[in-house]
């Protein structure tokens, strides 16, 4: 459906000064809102404006139109961005906001500066043999509960989704069709296209978006730096992380000023 999905406003919070430094706009993951990344912003309140946003479905922020995918997401920012009068912007995406963040930077050049991908999602994880199996048997036990219930009228699918459904999946909501739009997304077409700089932060424990997913978009992207923290996973990056999440970020806001090669 992208290209259709209409403006709304969104639930944001502003910190820092507009007028000393560029305006930074953060994108939380999937399930979580602006506050998971109030941390780390704090800690560059004095570099510039910082827009934090609840995207659609989470927050404050109503949901989107049913099925939306990040490019949609993408769009309605790119929206919001433009009524609000800002831009050139970096952003800072974590997990699913490294999704949008990526769809900005390929859909809508203008308005980025650089983007900041942690714990990234948007790259399909690639899959053990046996992972590759599991899948392929839950997919069929998926659709055989699908005929049943439609032929007998039993209830399996809803077992079926309950049973292998993943936590995100489960709690979905309104939003479930938005997830299966997002989960099956492949970006390393809008990575390619991405002409701005970007800074891949990932750390090593992360089993959701581990650091090959990393190491992938350093090579998709034309302007990338990677950089792997060691101990942290996909949410204590923000936390425990934040200081060190913080320290690679100025050495790659540092060297954009200067204009130096990534």
């Amino acid at each position: 459906m992208s290209g259709t999905a209409q403006p709304q406003p969104w639930h944001r919070m502003e910190i820092g000064e507009g007028d000393s430094g560029p305006t930074f706009v953060w994108l939380h993951g999937w399930g979580q809102t602006l506050g998971s990344l109030e941390r780390i912003a704090q800690l560059f309140k004095a570099d510039g404006r910082h827009i934090l946003f609840d995207q659609p479905g989470f927050g404050q922020t109503p949901p989107p139109p049913s099925g939306a995918g990040s490019a949609d997401y993408a769009d309605m920012l790119a929206s919001e961005l433009t009524r609000l009068g800002v831009g050139p912007c970096i952003f800072i995406g974590h997990s699913f906001g490294a999704r949008v963040s990526v769809q900005m930077a390929a859909r809508h050049p203008a308005l980025v500066a650089a983007i900041v991908l942690v714990a990234g999602a948007g790259l399909r994880r690639r899959k053990t043999f046996k992972a590759k199996v599991r899948s392929f048997f839950i997919r069929l036990v998926g659709n055989l509960a699908r005929l049943s219930d439609d032929i007998l009228g039993t209830s399996l699918r809803d077992r079926h989704r309950e049973r292998f459904g993943s936590p995100d999946y489960k709690n979905a909501g309104v939003l479930r069709p938005t997830l299966v739009s997002v989960v099956n997304e492949n970006l390393v077409a809008e990575a390619r296209a991405a002409r701005c700089p970007a800074l891949l932060v990932y750390g090593s424990d992360d089993t959701e978006t581990p650091p090959e997913i990393g190491r992938r978009y350093e090579a998709a992207l034309p302007i990338a730096r990677y950089v792997e923290l060691a101990g942290f996973g996909h949410l204590d990056i923000l936390s425990r992380g934040a200081w060190q999440v913080e320290a690679a970020m100025r050495a790659f806001l540092t060297d954009l000023k200067k204009g130096d090669s990534l």
